[in-house]
């Protein structure tokens, strides 16, 4: 081989690594996404509500960093005589950096203002409500009918700019080298009534605990499902 032939195969195997680098850079993006059950499970216990209300959430086996849009979310009234309240106004979506944030409620051809107040949703004792929600900053209109709809994600797994505080550069890359989960959390607040309660019943708030991991670039590839 001449001097050239070697400079042409060093470039065609540079050519092909930056191929194959950008390919699995592509599917590098996937995440899996869980409620943490057992602290769920304990702060029912602590307000003695096993046995009145369960929470569960409905999550595909794995996201891009972009799709995460909405939670669907179950609460399961388990008691036999009395209902259960979610005050939607009063629940709130934090950020990776704690940064609370006020629940939507997304009702099929939901054209409310951001700003009105949101009507609490009744369980009647023995039922499950099932609904998704998202946070207020996440929703805009569209369309000529001016539909709400989540335009952003529930979570930023963008990577940071160079302006961004080094402790969030910091977290991105660890959650990129899957060297940390990320957490967030959903404050669900409910009023309870009983025989010893006030008519309207007693407000209490639980704390949905939920954690990201981030997955091989693998996880991306075409014939691995998306779904349950």
């Amino acid at each position: 081989m001449t001097e050239l032939d070697y400079v042409l195969l060093t470039i065609y195997l540079l050519c092909i690594t930056y191929v194959l680098y950008q390919i699995v850079n592509s599917f590098n993006d996937e995440f899996t996404i869980r409620l943490e059950q057992a602290d769920l499970t304990q702060q029912l216990e602590v307000l003695s509500l096993q046995d009145i209300v369960n929470v569960s959430f409905k999550f595909d086996t794995h996201y891009e960093f972009h799709t995460l849009k909405e939670l669907a979310i179950s609460i399961n009234n388990k008691s036999e005589d009395y209902p259960i309240y979610i005050d939607w106004d009063y629940c709130s979506i934090t950020d990776l950096d704690g940064r609370s944030r006020r629940v939507a409620r997304l009702p099929p051809g939901n054209t409310l203002d951001l700003f009105q107040n949101q009507v609490f949703s009744v369980i009647a004792p023995g039922k499950t409500l099932k609904e998704k929600i998202a946070s207020e900053d996440m929703l805009a209109r569209k369309g000529d009918e001016g539909l709400l709809v989540p335009e952003k994600t529930i979570v930023d797994l963008t990577e940071p700019n160079k302006k961004a505080p080094d402790a969030q550069k910091k977290r991105y890359k660890n959650f990129m080298d899957s060297k940390v989960e990320l957490q967030f959390a959903l404050y669900l607040a409910m009023r309870l009534a009983g025989p010893n309660t006030s008519p309207t019943g007693d407000r209490t708030r639980i704390i949905c605990i939920l954690t990201l991991t981030k997955l091989d670039w693998t996880a991306g590839l075409p014939w691995n499902p998306r779904k349950k």
